[in-house]
């Protein structure tokens, strides 16, 4: 792999969560379906005059389609159908296509980014998008706490007073004695706050909002950056930075449908969602008021939610699906070209998706994982290396924080700073851990100990594996399998001991995942609380000197290890496959893994080998 020609301008954003989908075979760098690997000649679609129907799938319910609060790649996956940003990821993971601006420059001396917005830019509703919206939805975004509000808080100059500024505070500055308070006598007081508070309250939030170095400018959007951030072009093609028109949001909202029903999605993108039937399907046709629709070739998405993955490979062994990722015991049946050939299948696209899957922990109220010593008994306990060769062939040992092959300063960051930070399937240890944490607890054995996995067929295969490690040393894990959105919002609540986790890379730097352990971010679910990390974290994010900034990073990735902050898994590798008929599928290892932009269909060859 070239990583300096796969990482040459900047990384767009993936957050993926869960146990990962099984797979083996040779890393790549993203591929075009019917653009690389070998494929089957096409029929031609010359009769064809009906409409372009694509069958795909989603592997769990989305938690949430509100672009400010999504977390999730199921949601992530749909928003980026139906959703554009100022810019939108390109083909390459390495390059971004224009979106609702026609693109931007920047200005070194003064760290400002400026965006031309394109003219012919609509809602789905006909209606012209505005500077407007896209300050209404970054207000939002940080006004409601989201997932990623950080991304803007942390990188808009002023955004960060406007977001720090809460009831707490304005209720401190007026009296403060208010800070004395208990944190239950504080609660009540900002619920009895007045009208005339309340008001107040409004006005400084209103004031400090306008010393974000956001606006427009005739039909230019101006960013001014609070810290250097070669890549923030990419976060504006992130769902966090996508506009939301007011007026629709104040309606639907009221409604209690924002975000959570089709009637309470106004698309932007090249397709709108019809219909969302709930734990079912999804269907998406194309947005006739999109800017680009004329170079759009799907007209209508049908996109069934199937978390088992057994399920899904026996879709697309039937044609009901038009293509699939591959689970790893599955792999050499679709590598065998006579599988391929009687499937009319093209030859899997096998790549990395650049994210890492651990066990994250809950460092705030829960005595035993707030144990360092326990939680290097269950890290260093676990086998990953028999794991990647019996239950997810071909993935790969994490055994450090940042993946393999992500970009370090000169060479990958895994070459400059270690390959391995940590000893794999050290029972021994594990075991000298485990007791001296009992001796810290004042315990002689632990209670048994829950773990929120996925509800798929593979999430349970991967957690079994890791059960079995624990309990050679004498740790008992009981396993919780959640549907997807239920585990996403006990994890964003703090209700969890253990969960299996996931990670990916929001842009071309190893802070995408460092900043996750920051006390104040909003992903740091465990709540792990260090100065010392915080401090090399905000010291990165504000150098300018690269030698020196990386070696910030080089530490805090170490602290995570020697804290055991969290127990990495393993490093993911995906399949995938499509029918000969289908062509243009994007596979990322950033933003949605497959984006249909580019996609076409010949219709003829598929309702052809549906009638075989």
């Amino acid at each position: 792999m070239k990583l300096k020609k796969q990482w040459s301008m900047f990384l767009a954003v993936v957050m993926i969560f869960g146990v990962a989908l099984t797979a083996c075979g040779t890393k790549d760098e993203t591929q075009t379906v019917g653009e690389a690997g070998q494929q089957t000649e096409q029929n031609s679609e010359s009769a064809y005059e009906g409409e372009k129907v694509l069958d795909y799938y989603l592997s769990s319910e989305p938690q949430t389609l509100d672009p400010q609060q999504m977390w999730g790649q199921p949601d992530i996956q749909v928003e980026n159908m139906f959703m554009e940003g100022l810019m939108r990821f390109g083909k390459d993971d390495s390059s971004l296509e224009p979106g609702v601006a026609k693109g931007y420059t920047y200005d070194e001396a003064t760290n400002t980014y400026t965006f031309e917005l394109r003219e012919d830019a609509k809602w789905a509703d006909g209606t012209p998008i505005t500077a407007d919206d896209f300050f209404f939805a970054w207000r939002l975004a940080v006004d409601t706490s989201g997932a990623y509000s950080f991304l803007i808080a942390d990188y808009i100059e002023g955004a960060a007073d406007y977001a720090a500024y809460d009831k707490a505070a304005f209720l401190t500055e007026k009296d403060a004695s208010f800070a004395n308070l208990s944190e239950e006598d504080q609660a009540a007081r900002i619920e009895a706050m007045t009208e005339e508070e309340l008001n107040a309250f409004q006005a400084k939030k209103d004031e400090l909002w306008s010393n974000v170095k956001a606006v427009a400018e005739g039909n230019n959007i101006i960013i001014t950056l609070a810290v250097p951030a070669p890549y923030f072009p990419n976060l504006t093609a992130f769902a966090v930075y996508a506009p939301v028109k007011e007026e629709f949001y104040n309606e639907q909202n009221a409604a209690s449908k924002y975000g959570i029903e089709a009637e309470g999605l106004l698309a932007n993108g090249p397709w709108k969602i019809a219909e969302w039937v709930h734990k079912d399907y999804f269907k998406l046709v194309k947005n006739e008021n999109y800017w680009n629709k004329d170079n759009i070739n799907i007209d209508v998405i049908n996109m069934k939610i199937v978390n088992d993955v057994e399920t899904r490979t026996n879709l697309l062994k039937t044609g009901a699906l038009d293509g699939s990722a591959i689970q790893s015991k599955d792999v050499p049946d679709f590598e065998d070209m006579a599988t391929l050939e009687q499937l009319n299948l093209q030859a899997m696209i096998n790549r990395s998706d650049f994210s890492i899957f651990y066990i994250d922990f809950n460092h705030f109220d829960n005595p035993i994982t707030q144990n360092a010593n326990i939680r290097k008994a269950l890290m260093y306990a676990m086998d990953r290396t028999s794991f990647v060769e019996k239950i997810n062939i071909g993935d790969e040992p994490a055994l450090a924080i940042i993946p393999e092959a992500f970009p370090g300063l000169e060479k990958t960051f895994r070459e400059e700073n270690g390959i391995e930070l940590f000893e794999d399937n050290n029972k021994e240890k594990a075991k000298e851990y485990l007791a001296a944490g009992l001796k810290e607890l004042g315990m002689s054995e632990l209670p048994t100990l829950d773990l929120l996995i996925g509800d798929g067929d593979i999430d349970q295969k991967v957690a079994e594996k890791f059960q079995a490690d624990w309990k050679e040393i004498g740790i008992n894990v009981n396993l919780v399998p959640l549907p997807w959105a239920e585990r996403l919002t006990r994890l964003q609540n703090g209700d969890f001991g253990m969960s299996a986790s996931g990670w990916g890379p929001d842009y071309p730097d190893a802070m995408t995942f460092l900043e996750l352990f920051e006390s104040v971010n909003p992903n740091n679910n465990g709540k792990y609380n260090n100065p010392e990390y915080d401090k090399l974290i905000q010291a990165a994010k504000q150098e300018k000197d690269a030698a020196t900034r990386i070696q910030y990073l080089y530490d805090a990735e170490k602290i995570v290890i020697e804290d055991a902050v969290i127990a990495p898994m393993y490093y993911r590798n995906v399949h995938f496959t499509f029918k000969n008929y289908v062509t243009g599928v994007v596979i990322r290892g950033v933003g949605a893994t497959t984006d249909f932009y580019w996609t076409d269909i010949d219709m003829n060859a598929k309702n052809a080998e549906k009638q075989q």
